[in-house]
């Protein structure tokens, strides 16, 4: 191939399509680390259900608040979703999403299974108030950490050891 390839028109090219990407990673780390809204909401829905489950509703009662709090954490993530004006590819989500969703899930779990079971056997008194309070302030002390940790790599995916990160400034002139 004997085409000549200007260096300076080519770092131009790779910027402009570096640029934008590097746009979309400083939002999403942006969101990660100050975007709290999401997470106080969901904690709040996770306490009025956990709380009102304590109640002496009626087996359908049971569903229909069930159902309650399923739909309204599905519009929260829609709503979420769509606010966000920069989203990454799906392929750009790697292993550590799916373990902290899944260590989020073990721990909400686990929290709201064994602080019933030790307000049952303690029998205190509003023990689902106890057990909603300690499992929405376990999710919200989890969350913050758990999603800076997991989108902290993303903007080294993708590189290889071949790519050029930076210019040296007017090195060679």
């Amino acid at each position: 191939m004997t085409t000549p390839v200007d260096a300076e028109r080519a770092w131009q090219d790779l910027q402009r399509i570096r640029v934008p990407q590097e746009r979309v990673y400083d939002e999403v780390e942006r969101c990660a680390q100050t975007d709290r809204g999401g997470t106080y909401v969901t904690a709040g829905l996770m306490w009025l259900f956990l709380a009102s489950w304590g109640l002496d509703l009626p087996k359908w009662g049971s569903f229909v608040l069930l159902g309650a709090y399923v739909a309204a954490l599905v519009a929260l993530a829609v709503v979420y979703s769509r606010r966000s004006r920069m989203r990454l590819h799906r392929s750009r989500y790697g292993w550590r999403s799916v373990v902290s969703c899944a260590a989020g899930a073990v721990l909400s779990g686990g929290t709201i299974i064994l602080t019933g079971r030790l307000t049952d056997w303690l029998t205190l008194p509003y023990g689902s108030l106890i057990q909603a309070t300690l499992s929405a302030g376990v999710f919200v002390l989890f969350v913050g950490p758990a999603n800076r940790w997991a989108v902290s790599p993303l903007r080294g995916r993708g590189l290889n050891d071949h790519t050029v990160r930076t210019v040296p400034e007017e090195e060679g002139r």
